[in-house]
């Protein structure tokens, strides 16, 4: 003999859903911008990363290999190369959202066999508000990194 319960039903009431779809709603609308906008953060400061390392590698296997090495710098993209050679060693894509400034003759900094450095200031700006500067020293050939939220 099976006893019937009247009046309580298993389920959601009109209200508990109601309250659990607005929950919902306030995470999306005030979490995942901010998720976004973090993995963008990490993004731009990873390839400014990328770009101190690209400037240290440079500078190495120019007095290693007694050889000039450049870093060219285009419009969209960062590129090692030895010079003289047409030959690629690294490339690296700037983020879509981000625009390099410089102050380099031809576009590029040379590093010379003896490590000094024939270059300038390098700049990068982007629409999230990250900033990054390299500075060049001409007699060491280091570079120094800057960078600003």
């Amino acid at each position: 003999m099976m006893s019937e319960q009247v009046g309580n039903e298993s389920g959601f009431t009109l209200m508990e859903t109601v309250f659990v779809l607005f929950l919902l709603s306030l995470f999306c609308t005030l979490a995942l911008p901010s998720f976004f906008t973090t993995s963008q953060n990490k993004i731009e400061k990873q390839f400014g990363v990328e770009v101190r390392e690209m400037f240290s590698q440079a500078r190495s296997l120019a007095i290693s290999q007694e050889k000039n090495w450049r870093v060219l710098v285009l419009p969209n993209k960062i590129q090692l190369q030895k010079l003289g050679s047409n030959s690629l060693r690294k490339e690296l894509a700037v983020p879509a959202q981000c625009k390099f400034t410089h102050h380099l003759p031809k576009n590029e900094v040379t590093f010379r066999q003896t490590g000094q450095a024939v270059g300038g200031t390098l700049a990068l700006s982007c629409k999230s508000g990250y900033q990054a500067v390299w500075k060049v020293q001409v007699g060491s050939g280091r570079v120094t990194m800057e960078e600003h939220r």
